[in-house]
């Protein structure tokens, strides 16, 4: 997979010279190759308003390409050290500076990368920082596609780069009077003549490591059966290594589980800790050529793992050990080559960032998260979006607009598509804390259905909708209203669309105008809680209100409304995400007083006879209950 770093030039050229047929021959040749195209926020900037000058209506370059456009964001200080190391005036700008880090930073990770741009000096600087990434001109970069295109796509992208190298050659001798241009010229020339870069040798070569013996081993712990001369080769690794079966036996086993998230944590370190002892021990003496086979085909099973107990964690509360074991699981992805484990995991570490107010470092980890998506063709669609939001909370406006803005090309492709990935985003939002960030997401996720003539899906979205709204408390402030702006740019709807929506939005007031209506009967005697609520009733926590006495637990009833639940010391651990069901012990209800209703949306407070006995659930948001997150 080739990723190709385009700069604003090469899009210039584009919107100038290239046509609708064109353009469709590029795509299908870089989806054919699985390349991909990368820029920079700052590339969305400089192009933000060129236009394909040949098409109908004139349609803006970046409307056009978002679909297949990877973008990241570059720190200003990174700009700035390598401005530095290249020296002021010789710098380029601090764009195509940008796109230089940007191309070193995968180039470091061992992809293939190559620079786009017909700007000689990013060659010349490129050189002098010490990059070694190979660098070509626009021209071509198409005349490249066009030998591994088909043969009627071929023609046409060939074309299209003789038109853009006639350019080129024209821009550069019009300059003739302000530089010396003959290293340019011959640089154009040798970057066409020269052959195809080579692709990078497999992981295999030259480290030592026989990657048969991996697979081999892992085929083993799967059960199944595999040569005897393998098996000799492996020597005692199977049987070392057969306690990590446990790890995937224990994570089959908690599908359904119907145990408190504490208990479940609390024994899978327990489990954890155990594996990592007994297979230790046998390791210690082997040499390190084993070592490594065997710390290869734990990864997998330890990545799982270690992500399952940061979601636990996090559903406790417990924040800090939630981001240790989302790390860990990122670093043991790595080891395992799975790219949709590292695009998963730094998605989680991006939520738990964003819940910290480390917006900068939230953004990074989900552009991260998307660019990872891009290598195993996943929709990555959640991602850009929630890159776009922390930038916007980070105060970079415009790096959050270019990421919504490709987004916004992905869900246009296809909008039936793009409403799974919008929940799995908002419910994630909701995990977190942040329901004025889920509402807009729910809401996109709304229009799509609507578009896509999915009634199933709009009666979802719906009753997901009435129970944000209890959750979001508090008044629209001018960052909430800027961002929803900004995220209604995700997607665009027709009249048609828009009164059905707004006939959907409706049926929602009503609804949560009910639910804060006083409740009919209240009482402060101790009564059985299915008076209330069924055993089989749920309630989702929508956050927690801490005090020196005890907890206030904000829940949701489908049926009821927003309800408080008053917790004493004693009571389980809680925090947003979860649900609880009360069986097994009495409660007292009373109306919730002006103030609680208007602060917390709920319409009345329940009193918990025994709290410990609270049966406490991780229910994704939506479903029923005995179900893992």
């Amino acid at each position: 997979m080739t990723q190709w770093i385009v700069d604003s030039n090469a899009f210039i050229h584009l919107g100038s010279i290239a046509s609708e047929d064109a353009i469709n021959c590029m795509n299908r040749t870089l989806s054919k190759t699985n390349s991909e195209i990368h820029v920079t926020s700052g590339v969305h900037v400089e192009v933000k308003t060129v236009r394909f000058r040949t098409w109908k209506g004139r349609p803006k370059v970046l409307d056009v390409l978002s679909p297949i456009i990877n973008t990241s964001t570059i720190p200003e200080d990174e700009i700035r050290v390598l401005s530095r190391v290249i020296g002021e005036n010789a710098a380029p700008q601090d764009v195509d500076i940008s796109l230089m880090v940007l191309a070193a930073r995968q180039h470091n990770l061992g992809r293939e990368v190559i620079l786009v741009s017909d700007d000689y000096k990013m060659t010349t600087t490129r050189e002098k920082a010490g990059f070694s990434y190979p660098t070509c001109p626009p021209s071509t970069f198409i005349q490249r596609l066009s030998e591994v295109a088909s043969e009627s796509d071929s023609r046409k992208l060939r074309s299209l780069a003789k038109r853009i190298r006639a350019a080129e050659m024209r821009y550069a001798i019009s300059r003739a009077g302000e530089y010396d241009i003959q290293g340019k010229l011959t640089w154009l020339i040798e970057s066409l003549l020269s052959s195809k870069p080579s692709r990078r040798r497999p992981d295999t070569e030259g480290d030592g490591l026989d990657e048969s013996l991996v697979i081999a081993l892992r085929r083993h712990i799967d059960g199944e059966r595999i040569k005897k001369s393998s098996m000799k080769r492996l020597g005692r690794l199977p049987q070392v290594c057969e306690p990590i079966k446990e790890i995937d036996d224990h994570l089959e086993s908690l599908l359904g589980e119907d145990e408190d998230p504490g208990s479940m944590y609390d024994y899978g370190l327990e489990l954890l800790q155990s594996v990592y002892e007994r297979i230790g021990a046998g390791l210690s003496p082997l040499d390190d050529e084993l070592c490594m086979i065997a710390h290869r085909t734990m990864a997998g099973p330890v990545s799982r793992f270690e992500a399952v107990l940061g979601l636990l964690a996090g559903s406790l509360g417990r924040n800090q050990a939630s981001s240790l074991h989302m790390a860990r699981a990122l670093s043991q992805s790595t080891l395992s080559d799975d790219s949709k484990a590292e695009s998963r995991t730094m998605h989680h570490l991006g939520l738990m960032a964003l819940a910290s107010n480390e917006q900068t470092r939230a953004a990074s980890l989900f552009e991260s998260a998307a660019r990872q998506s891009s290598l195993t063709n996943d929709n990555k669609i959640k991602h850009i979006i929630a890159a776009g939001i922390s930038h916007y909370l980070a105060g970079d406006g415009e790096a959050s607009r270019a990421m919504i803005r490709s987004a916004a090309g992905l869900i246009n492709e296809d909008k039936g598509a793009a409403i799974e990935p919008l929940l799995d985003l908002a419910r994630s939002l909701m995990g977190i804390d942040r329901p004025w960030l889920a509402l807009e997401i729910f809401d996109e996720a709304l229009e799509c259905a609507i578009e896509s003539d999915n009634e199933n899906e709009v009666d979802r979205i719906r009753n997901l909708l009435t129970l944000v709204n209890v959750a979001a408390v508090g008044e629209e402030d001018e960052e909430r209203r800027g961002l929803r702006l900004v995220l209604d740019e995700l997607n665009t709807i027709d009249v048609s669309t828009m009164e059905k929506h707004e006939a959907v939005n409706t049926e929602i007031e009503e609804a949560v105008g009910e639910h804060m209506l006083p409740i009919g009967e209240t009482w402060m005697e101790w009564r059985d809680s299915s008076d209330l609520i069924n055993a089989e009733d749920h309630l989702r926590i929508l956050r927690v209100v801490d005090s020196d006495e005890g907890s206030l637990a904000i829940t949701h009833h489908p049926d009821l409304g927003g309800l408080g639940i008053w917790l004493p010391g004693e009571a389980p651990e809680l925090s947003s995400g979860l649900s609880i069901s009360i069986r097994g012990t009495r409660i007292k209800l009373a109306e919730a007083s002006s103030d609680l209703a208007e602060s917390q949306n709920i319409r009345g407070v329940i009193a918990v006879e025994k709290p410990e006995e609270l049966v406490v659930m991780i229910v994704p948001l939506g479903e029923g209950p005995s179900s893992l997150d």
